[in-house]
């Protein structure tokens, strides 16, 4: 070795910071590193060489850091995952395996237009447009040409998730009734969506997700890719995934928006910090499964550019309705995506408050529907013009709670403490309008014993 690399024995010396340094060490400055930095460097290199020393602090058992990284969050155990060897294959291993554990497979099955050109009857949408699927066991399809070696459960290829039951008794009841309608040909479109056949699902389009903790993100990006990796069998009511490699992406997925949440803190937003930074990931993740030489991707690495701006940006570009397919597909995947992660990041607590809230709500908004219809028939009885009463609610208010805006809710939390305040004297107006329309009105039996004979 070259005397001018420095050696334990006869280290480099760095007399000062206006000292010229070595040509490999010059070359560094650029980074931002100084004379002090490298003497920093050099000095910790030689002293975790040198396996005589005693060590400054003190150390944990291995046991007790494979315990620690089970807590780091699921968008940071990649970083932790380079490390070290004990740290990957701890991770590579049970950690994985307690994250497929806990993670659910969520297939979008149809919106509401889909279902009703399906033959699906409106009671059924809400039951039918998401499939759950919980996990059930790891299992290898074919078994290994050569002797196994090592018996852990985490080495099988295939994860197994199971269809929620109630959800296929509605699937085969819709089904059904489908083929009563004469749309069966339609319904069996539908479930082939579900198996990723045909070219129904365009680029962009999600129809898998996975959810874990309190994140939800795209199975695989684009969901064609999807194909070859997941296995759906509605009959044995079995989800199949290669649950290494998915597992692996969904976590990649979910760095990568974390990463863009911490760079763009302070930046504008066009939508909102969350969903710009959702936006961006995907688009980045779709953007990256492009394939440069593939003359098909450059119409899609286009219609990528013309997506709404992120981050306070414009873009002025408009395409045609028919190039426009991949805007609905990103607003399609996000109108899913953001209440559901705002929901799986959520405590059980949390969650039971806003559901009630919702059922307080929908109870207040049915009451004063019937308040406006006793004052209408009220109205009716004295033969006056019923005139518009304005409107105290929003109709247009979305049925899933999770929808709603921070501002949203707590307008909806005001009003049903108005309404619960208010409520003994609204039912008391409810029983003078019920009492004025019984007195006005003619009974049916009134002139019965009248003895007219008209």
């Amino acid at each position: 070795m070259s005397s001018s690399l420095g050696s334990r024995a006869h280290p480099i010396s760095i007399p000062s910071e206006d000292a010229p340094l070595p040509p490999y060490i010059a070359r560094h400055f650029n980074f931002g590193f100084d004379s002090d930095d490298v003497s920093a460097l050099i000095t910790s290199i030689d002293a975790s060489q040198d396996h005589t020393s005693t060590p400054s602090l003190p150390t944990l058992p291995a046991e007790v850091l494979f315990y620690i990284v089970d807590y780091v969050p699921i968008d940071y155990i990649l970083e932790w995952r380079l490390v070290c060897r004990g740290f990957r294959d701890c991770i590579d291993g049970p950690v994985m395996y307690q994250y497929i554990e806990r993670a659910e497979i969520i297939g979008l099955v149809a919106t509401p237009a889909t279902f009703d050109w399906a033959g699906v009857p409106p009671r059924l949408y809400e039951e039918l447009a998401y499939m759950r699927c919980s996990f059930e066991r790891l299992e290898d399809s074919v078994e290994a040409a050569g002797p196994k070696l090592t018996n852990a459960k985490w080495v099988a290829r295939h994860a197994v998730f199971r269809v929620d039951d109630g959800w296929h008794d509605k699937f085969l009841l819709a089904e059904t009734l489908s083929a009563d309608r004469n749309k069966a040909h339609n319904f069996q479109s539908l479930v082939e969506r579900l198996h990723l056949e045909g070219s129904a699902d365009g680029f962009g389009k999600m129809r898998w997700c996975m959810r874990l903790d309190s994140a939800v993100l795209d199975l695989e990006f684009p969901v064609q890719a999807l194909r070859e990796r997941l296995t759906l069998d509605l009959p044995s009511k079995r989800v199949v995934i290669e649950w290494k490699r998915l597992l692996f992406q969904f976590l990649q997925g979910e760095t990568q928006l974390r990463t863009i949440m911490e760079q763009k803190r302070d930046s504008e937003f066009s939508f909102s910090p969350k969903e710009d930074c959702l936006r961006e990931t995907r688009r980045r993740r779709l953007r990256a499964s492009l394939d440069k030489n593939n003359s098909d991707h450059s119409l899609t690495r286009w219609a990528l550019s013309t997506l709404p701006g992120l981050f306070g940006k414009r873009v002025d570009l408009v395409p045609a309705e028919e190039f426009d397919v991949l805007r609905r597909s990103e607003d399609s995947a996000l109108a899913f995506l953001m209440p559901a992660r705002k929901e799986a990041g959520m405590s059980t607590i949390e969650r039971d408050q806003l559901w009630q809230l919702a059922k307080d709500y929908s109870g207040m908004i049915d009451a004063l529907k019937k308040i406006r219809k006793l004052h209408t028939e009220w109205q009716n009885t004295l033969l006056v013009t019923p005139y518009s009463v304005p409107n105290m609610f929003e109709p247009t208010s979305a049925e899933n709670p999770f929808r709603w805006s921070d501002d949203e809710k707590q307008r909806k939390e005001a009003q049903v403490l108005k309404w619960r305040a208010q409520q003994a004297n609204i039912q008391q107006v409810a029983h003078l309008f019920e009492e004025s329309i019984e007195a006005v009105s003619v009974p049916e039996n009134a002139f019965d014993d009248s003895g007219s004979e008209i």
